[in-house]
């Protein structure tokens, strides 16, 4: 628990939750500030939108604990109604009404109001996602990015305490998702409210988190910052589904270092046991004036650089991202060295 008196936006703890003999959630625990947004990554079947769903009360968990600013949302045996858990939830595919327009959509929480208060927040929502121009036009007259904003204008009218959004870009193209992760990252911001967001994509993850995690087979192997994530896993399984990496063996040496194929490491604080490292495509650096020479065995164009995969001369291979400028064919011989800051070895 936070050290200081204010309650953690969002507590979880020791989260099991099964379905026959499988575990779908397997001694679940992380923490989220208030205000702080959190992205829980992982592949289909890992346990995140089941973890979703039992924060927001759809699920039941058999054993572990649940606190929402300092409040138990579940403890044991006792579970809040989902209807009682003050949770704002943004599904998949928006679950707008179609018979209703925009407006009539973000209202339709807001029963508990007065008129002109509902009338209000109505308002005050439209013009946080930008859409004052079509309150009246039904879902099925809004593009996808539209349709997403209303969802989500429709779950924070409420004003919850804490919003939950199960894969919120999933259906939509690759630069509106971009676009939509920065707009939401700065709505979210300027409400102060606590986010929890799943997603299978890294890159989405890493734009929008301020906390962020990797689930596998129900269990969260490690929940961290977007950049600990990236720099320093703590498995070679989250290591590999963030970003591309590569790992090569490494060895002591009478020195006291370790030695690569690419070279001597710079960190000498490397655990005994260690077998390997591993390189991001942009800890290898492309050196003409380099004695070790690699083949290019395929390369991806992604505008600004090459994605090149390289054979070294030992036949392993590696990830070298290269500016784009540099235009080496497949086949050809690249001269590359290891620049690391840091060295993450398994």
């Amino acid at each position: 628990m936070s050290q200081n008196s204010t309650p953690m936006g969002l507590v979880v703890h020791e989260a099991n939750r099964c379905f026959g003999q499988h575990h779908a959630l397997s001694q679940v625990s992380f923490q989220l500030e208030t205000g702080e947004i959190g992205v829980m990554m992982g592949s289909s079947g890992s346990g995140k939108t089941t973890l979703l769903r039992s924060i927001a009360g759809l699920e039941q968990l058999h054993s572990g604990a649940i606190k929402l600013e300092g409040d138990v949302l579940q403890d044991g045996a006792y579970s809040r109604a989902s209807a009682e858990r003050d949770v704002g939830l943004v599904f998949q595919d928006h679950a707008l009404f179609p018979h209703l327009s925009v407006a009539e959509n973000i209202a339709f929480g807001l029963h508990r109001l007065e008129p002109q208060e509902r009338q209000l927040r109505v308002n005050k929502m439209l013009s946080l996602i930008g859409l004052n121009d079509r309150r009246d036009a039904r879902p099925d007259n809004l593009s996808g990015g539209q349709q997403q904003r209303v969802a989500l204008a429709r779950a924070l009218a409420p004003q919850p305490r804490v919003l939950l959004l199960d894969e919120p870009f999933a259906s939509l193209d690759l630069r509106l998702r971009r676009q939509l992760a920065s707009e939401l990252r700065d709505l979210l911001k300027s409400l102060t409210i606590t986010s929890l967001i799943v997603t299978h994509d890294p890159e989405e993850a890493f734009a929008l988190a301020d906390r962020a995690g990797v689930m596998h087979e129900g269990r969260l192997l490690q929940w961290s910052t977007p950049y600990q994530l990236y720099h320093q896993p703590h498995s070679r399984r989250v290591a590999e589904f963030v970003a591309p990496a590569s790992f090569l063996p490494i060895e002591p040496r009478s020195d006291g270092r370790w030695q690569c194929e690419l070279g001597v490491l710079p960190d000498t604080t490397i655990a005994p046991d260690a077998k390997e490292i591993m390189l991001r495509p942009d800890d290898i650096l492309h050196r003409d004036e380099s004695t070790t020479r690699a083949e290019i065995k395929s390369r991806v164009f992604r505008g600004a650089d090459f994605l090149y995969t390289l054979a070294l001369p030992s036949g392993r291979e590696v990830l070298a991202q290269v500016p784009s400028h540099h235009d080496h064919p497949v086949g050809s011989l690249l001269g590359v060295e290891l620049d690391l800051d840091h060295v993450v070895a398994f």
